[in-house]
């Protein structure tokens, strides 16, 4: 069955696997101990291209179930070459809580949470829209637990630790430190369109969307996201290795 939470979850997965496999290639001082792990990152490449390649003629063909499957049953492969063992998703609604309920000057828009179960993956998410009075500021809080892709998606840390810094006409792209964590950040002047990423507890990914506003008010936003809650769910739904 086709899950518009894990199509929406797979380009940020890809993406991550290849930064950390760029990321693997230089010397490293844990070489003893991340060696095996590196073997297994760039056989679930291979397999990853040589799925891609599958995905890419059934979608030709006009079967989107078959070619979203081949890209689960290879992002299934990476979380086990992860390693650290799957867990099941925390309950969305969990998750909500650690959204704010409210924010000074905005009024409170939207709110929902998912649970999606396809090709054996598993993952929720949680989301609160805020917007102000006269619409001209509008806001989106997230959070998503990747559940049994947590193996794959903690190596998002290694992504963030890679150095971003482009500046465009339009905007810019870096990678920067919002409460003593690694964030990926992007923005738009031209539209004042911006967003926070930032990893809490190895597995929930917590993203800030905004319209409107200035990057100091995102950063603000990001802070008010229950940090401490999250971390103390990190190890929730843990299935052993």
């Amino acid at each position: 069955m086709h899950s518009p939470l894990l199509t929406a979850l797979f380009p940020r997965l890809v993406v991550t696997v290849a930064a950390v496999l760029v990321a693997a290639c230089g010397p490293s001082p844990e070489e003893l101990a991340r060696q095996e792990a590196i073997k297994r990152l760039e056989q679930a490449a291979k397999e990853m291209e040589a799925a891609g390649k599958k995905a890419e003629a059934a979608a030709a063909k006009g079967d989107v179930g078959a070619a979203m499957g081949e890209a689960m049953k290879v992002l299934g492969g990476l979380a086990g070459a992860a390693g650290g063992g799957t867990y099941q998703p925390v309950d969305f609604r969990k998750l909500k809580e650690a959204l704010p309920p409210e924010l000074g000057g905005f009024e409170k828009g939207e709110s929902s949470g998912e649970k999606n179960n396809a090709f054996g993956i598993a993952v929720s998410q949680a989301k609160q829209s805020f917007r102000t009075a006269d619409g001209s500021k509008r806001v989106r809080l997230e959070i998503t637990d990747p559940g049994s892709l947590t193996g794959a998606f903690a190596l998002a840390n290694v992504w963030l630790n890679v150095e971003i810094d482009k500046e465009t006409d339009a905007g810019y792209e870096r990678t920067t430190t919002v409460g003593g964590r690694r964030t990926h950040e992007k923005w738009n002047k031209q539209d004042r369109r911006g967003e926070l990423q930032v990893v809490v507890g190895n597995r929930f990914m917590v993203e800030v969307h905004g319209v409107g506003v200035d990057m100091a008010e995102l950063k603000a936003l990001l802070g008010r996201v229950d940090v401490q809650r999250l971390e103390a769910l990190k190890g929730e739904g843990r299935v052993a290795p």
